[in-house]
């Protein structure tokens, strides 16, 4: 079978609203794995990165035209719904015939709902490689789906949804991504992630144990890739993409301290310290100063903690499990080995009031990461905080148009879709621009960022960056 795993233009909803382009360009690394799978088992699979490669539907309708392609599927994020359906609508153009299938977080959680769209054939719940060889080979032989796990489907105009699929333990059964896939050379992370180019990411573990309750994958699990199949899959990237830096995008990259000395002592013995930087995401809790000397002599650059709220409570409501010294010590002890810091921040948790914010704010100024992140809080399906949404706080007119799940709403003319008791989506918004604001335009930031210049793109990046806080309010406190 002939498919196309199709990644949709972001352009054309989410980035859009915000009135400009401030989304990086990583690799689909979701339908890098399915492709690479298909292909593996004797399938054709391509991939189309409308947003990479600027693709529009009329662009999109003509490829799928040209290649006669049997099977379209389609990443579906919550704040893509929109555009996901839209290029399953454009394959049923072309022929009404082709099978379209979805998968990803927004598909996953909400199954059912997304099958009642009548341009969607299949969604696919979870991870999706093993699913969607066997909705292969089924479309093939034209096999009924009901013994296929995972997958909500239509047979004669009915929903219906099969039992879970279990996930696969050994991570190491999947191939390694086939970059050959995508064109490699249109991706480039957002400038302050990077420090050298070509800039390119991986993960080398799926899942997390924890339960913060805004975050879709709480309590999924965690597991890892083995050591030699990291170090492969890092080789490759060098050795064939000329990567100067790697962004490890696991969920908590340090859960197991055994298993990331395990890892840079194999990156020190295989030399790769001296040919490429990387940086990586955990918790606070999860590090210590001799684990961090450790990941600094393997080549670590970087690394990013969430943080979330500025007050313990604020901590505790989201069950975060974590605390605020634990916090303070991991951006001391990161600081000390010379690891660049990122901090995310939220603006509006649940029972946030806005003294509540400002202290989180003044949080993040105590701690003063290299970069410090502030989004503005959304419940989005999955999670904790989505059943709990109306028992904390007020859903607006705007939550039922998935488009309106912005993080990034204090810049965009929409209202937001939920604001905890209390709160107004105006002041949330104002108080995510003053949060920006406050934190990058002290002089001691300003000269931090303006003496570690050392090429253009960078200085662009950060002019225009500030020219869009400067044009968001005054960058005082909402009253």
């Amino acid at each position: 079978m002939k498919a196309l795993l199709v990644m949709p233009s972001l352009d054309n909803g989410y980035w859009k609203k915000l009135g400009k382009k401030v989304g990086p360009k990583s690799e689909p690394l979701s339908l890098l794995y399915i492709a690479t799978f298909l292909n593996y088992k004797d399938h054709k699979a391509e991939i189309l990165d409308c947003e990479a490669e600027g693709i529009s539907y009329e662009e999109l309708e003509q490829y799928i035209k040209n290649n006669n392609f049997d099977v379209v599927g389609v990443a579906m994020l919550t704040s893509m719904f929109s555009q996901s359906l839209e290029v399953c609508k454009v394959a049923k153009k072309v022929n009404k015939n082709i099978k379209t299938v979805v998968g990803g977080s927004h598909a996953s959680v909400m199954p059912m709902e997304t099958a009642q769209e009548e341009s969607i054939d299949v969604v696919t719940i979870g991870e999706a490689e093993i699913t969607f060889k066997e909705l292969l080979d089924a479309f093939e032989k034209n096999l009924p789906l009901t013994n296929i796990k995972g997958i909500v489907y239509k047979e004669n105009g009915i929903i219906k949804k099969n039992e879970p699929k279990q996930k696969v333990q050994d991570l190491d059964f999947f191939p390694i991504p086939d970059r050959k896939l995508i064109k490699m050379y249109l991706y480039r992370p957002s400038v302050s992630y990077y420090k050298r180019l070509p800039a390119y990411t991986m993960i080398t573990t799926r899942g997390c144990p924890y339960r913060c309750t805004f975050c879709a994958t709480a309590n999924t699990g965690y597991r890892m890739h083995s050591t030699p199949r990291v170090i492969e899959e890092m080789k490759i990237l060098v050795e064939e993409f000329g990567a100067k830096e790697i962004l490890i995008r696991d969920d908590t990259f340090t859960l197991s301290r055994k298993r990331t000395i395990e890892l840079c002592d194999a990156i020190i013995k295989e030399g790769l310290h001296k040919e490429v930087i990387w940086d990586c995401i955990t918790r606070a809790g999860l590090v210590d100063l001799d684990l961090l000397k450790k990941m600094r002599e393997a080549g670590c650059c970087g690394i990013h903690f969430g943080v979330e709220g500025g007050t313990q409570e604020l901590i505790d409501t989201i069950h975060k499990d974590a605390t605020l010294d634990q916090i303070r010590n991991a951006f001391k002890w990161a600081r000390q080995v010379g690891l660049e810091t990122r901090g995310y921040f939220m603006i509006g948790l649940p029972g946030a009031k806005k003294e509540d914010d400002l202290a989180t704010i003044n949080f993040a100024k105590e701690l003063d990461p290299d970069w410090a992140q502030f989004t503005v809080t959304v419940p989005y399906p999955g999670t904790q905080l989505y059943k709990e949404a109306k028992e904390y706080g007020n859903l607006t007119s705007s939550s039922a148009d998935w488009d309106n799940y912005q993080t990034w709403s204090g810049f965009s003319n929409d209202e937001l879709p939920w604001t905890t008791h209390g709160r107004t989506s105006e002041e949330l918004k104002a108080m995510q621009r003053h949060a920006l604001k406050s934190f990058y335009f002290r002089p001691k930031v300003i000269l931090r960022k303006v003496t570690n210049i050392d090429n253009f793109p960078i200085l662009r990046k950060y002019v225009l960056g500030a020219l869009a806080l400067a044009s968001g309010g005054s960058g005082r406190p909402p009253e």
